[in-house]
């Protein structure tokens, strides 16, 4: 049975690259994120880590 539409398959591959692309970029970015909070989390104990966090957050807006 052919398709209806020729570029069905071509735009379910684009869609499933691009969920993959998009599953890796989110998992790098809460992997960079989990290493800083749990090197601050190693640098500042107690009640100076969420000060330290605070400052981290607001000097690293930007990217």
């Amino acid at each position: 049975m052919p398709d209806k539409d020729p570029d069905a398959r071509f735009k379910t591959a684009l869609q499933v690259v691009g969920i993959l692309g998009l599953t890796g970029m989110l998992a790098m970015i809460f992997h960079k994120g989990f290493a800083d909070i749990s090197l601050l989390w190693q640098q500042h104990a107690g009640g100076d880590f969420w000060l330290a966090l605070a400052r981290y957050f607001f000097r690293n807006l930007a990217g």
